[in-house]
């Protein structure tokens, strides 16, 4: 027994904890390639950290805490060898529009409950790991997530747009902000002002000419000192003041069970926001280098980092699509690149943090701004619109409920949203009327795509493109009658093709139940083809089957023609006494 656990505790340790496999066995040959892309992407995170803590309305060591301790719990659970999971801009806003209103403006009731945050967040992924909900990711549709990073991308840049001149920020949506910021303009600070444009000009300089070089890295040391330099603190210039060194203090952050069960709420959006951007992103760097990525043990990976960021000060973290690519654009070739990251930022918070006290808060709201910039993606806007307008609509409407409300509410219409387009698209089959496809054997296609293909005289073949369930069954209902009402002449039989259903509810079976029955009344067969296995015995169960007949269900398409040709011919067509239904006596045995 001793040993039986043994065993299964070795076999267990390796696929829940993956580091312990992957880095003994790690190639000395990538150590330089990930030596330097962990030291490039601390380059970027500093600053990024610091910019997404204010982001979150948390102290600026908070960002650092945040990143140092997210990447060290992602690169030991995580499957991913590309992945960054740090502070994001996404999770930051979406942190603080959860919080604000709890924290009333107490700022050490804002960090605490930020803290609360990722660890509910931590948990609810953990949970979801462990009961296999990796399919979650692809529940919120690429043109949902498109619509609401776009607008959620405005929100942050018009929210960070005050730092930029000096002038006293506000709440409230992305319009009632922008209207804020335009009525204080005059109230710009010039020093300030210059401090943006200056900023925004070195980063994109950097960015275009010397691109290797951490142009957020280069801008913060500038900006520290000609800020100290010329004292700019003293002529009205916001700084971020001073940091303390240190390590976090680790420990459960506290909150009152009201507050939890708002905080649940608000996170159970963050999560599905969080693990639809991480599992997209991890998918397909794991698709462009061939190895295998266990999306339940991402979950997994995903909930142990918040659950690090939350014992250590920090708020809640999702994979940061910006900082991989640029681990991957520096040669990082595992997560060993994430540990000399995280190495590097713990050195940093240990003897750098004072370096920061200068620092212009401009400089953060550049930073911010020029990192969401990647998320205006207008070219995924026109591909909706030139390839399917209905996606199209979709992102357009996830865009402005996150613009014309707060970030909470425009998530969660953007998850109602996902909701309606799953029942909508379910709830609206397409059913083909199928042809035989010439010079083809035994083929049936779609006529309405091939009008080529040839109708077989008195039958009409009906195919299921979808599942049947309890909200689209009407609606197969209705369109299988209108067509059959509409023929001229009459069809002697229909055949209904239901490959595409796994299993049948009772809604579903009782309309095939009555769809039989009517179209009996008027002396037309309703035969079935390619039913499964857990349909039949369904339809066994619910006495449906009694009804439908068990030598009308055959095997395929071809099986069904071939049975109604023999028994009507195309002779018999021409006599009306040819409409009577009769039924084989020899048809096939329908077992599968």
């Amino acid at each position: 027994m001793g040993r039986a656990s043994l065993l299964r505790a070795k076999t267990a340790i390796p696929r829940y904890i993956p580091i312990v496999a992957w880095l003994p066995k790690y190639e000395r040959g990538s150590l330089p390639v990930d030596l330097i892309g962990g030291l490039t992407v601390w380059g970027t995170s500093v600053p990024t950290a610091l910019a997404y803590a204010s982001l979150a309305g948390v102290p600026a060591q908070a960002g650092l805490y945040t990143a140092m301790m997210a990447l060290l719990a992602y690169a030991i659970f995580g499957t991913s060898r590309h992945l960054k999971v740090t502070a994001s801009s996404t999770m930051a806003v979406m942190s603080a529009a959860v919080v604000a209103p709890l924290a009333a403006g107490d700022a050490a009731t804002y960090a605490e409950l930020s803290a609360m945050l990722a660890l509910v967040i931590g948990v609810m992924l953990l949970l979801a790991g462990a009961i296999r909900l990796g399919f979650i990711a692809d529940f919120l549709s690429k043109p949902i997530v498109t619509g609401f990073v776009f607008g959620l991308a405005l929100v942050i840049m018009i929210g960070q747009a005050p730092k930029l001149y000096g002038v006293p920020g506000g709440s409230g949506n992305f319009f009632q902000q922008a209207t804020l910021l335009i009525m204080n303009l005059d109230e710009t600070n010039p020093y300030t002002l210059a401090i943006s444009i200056a900023s925004f000009a070195l980063v994109f300089a950097l960015r275009r000419w010397v691109p290797k070089i951490p142009a957020g890295l280069v801008l913060l040391v500038v900006s520290i000192l000609v800020t100290t330099y010329l004292n700019l603190s003293e002529k009205g210039v916001s700084i971020v003041g001073p940091i303390p060194t240190g390590l976090p203090q680790f420990g459960l952050p506290q909150a009152s069970l009201s507050d939890i069960t708002f905080l649940i709420a608000g996170g159970a959006g963050m999560v599905f926001l969080a693990v639809g951007e991480s599992l997209g992103t991890a998918r397909a760097y794991a698709a462009k280098y061939k190895y295998h990525l266990d999306a339940d043990q991402e979950l997994l990976a995903l909930g142990a980092s918040n659950l690090a960021t939350s014992i250590s000060q920090g708020f809640a973290v999702d994979a940061s699509l910006s900082t991989t690519a640029t681990a991957e654009n520096a040669g990082a070739k595992t997560q060993l690149s994430s540990l000399v990251t995280s190495g590097m930022l713990l050195l940093t918070v240990l003897l750098l943090a004072p370096f920061f006290t200068n620092l212009p808060n401009a400089v953060l709201g550049v930073l911010v701004i020029v990192s969401v910039l990647g998320l205006l993606d207008i070219s995924e806007f026109r591909r909706y619109w030139n390839g399917k307008r209905t996606d199209f609509a979709v992102a357009v409407t996830a865009l402005i409920g996150v613009i014309t409300s707060d970030v909470l509410t425009g998530l969660i219409i953007a998850v109602l949203l996902a909701l309606v387009m799953v029942i909508y698209r379910a709830s609206r089959p397409y059913i083909a009327i199928l042809g035989k496809v010439p010079g083809m054997r035994g083929a049936y296609g779609d006529i309405g795509r091939h009008p080529e293909n040839e109708t077989i005289p008195r039958l009409i073949i009906f195919r299921m493109d979808a599942p049947m369930f309890y909200f689209n069954a009407n609606v197969a209902d209705k369109q299988i009658r209108e067509r059959v009402n509409k023929s001229e002449p009459r069809p002697i039989a229909i055949l209904i093709d239901l490959a595409a259903s796994g299993d049948l509810d009772i809604v579903s079976a009782d309309m095939l139940r009555d769809l039989v029955k009517d179209f009996r009344d008027e002396n037309i067969e309703v035969l079935f083809c390619q039913v499964r296995g857990a349909v039949r015995d369904r339809l066994r169960r619910n006495g449906v089957m009694e009804a439908i007949g068990e030598e009308r269900v055959f095997l395929s398409v071809d099986a069904a023609v071939k049975d109604f040709s023999e028994r009507y011919p195309p002779s018999a067509d021409a006599a009306p006494e040819a409409n009577t239904v009769t039924l084989s006596k020899q048809a096939p045995p329908n077992t599968q």
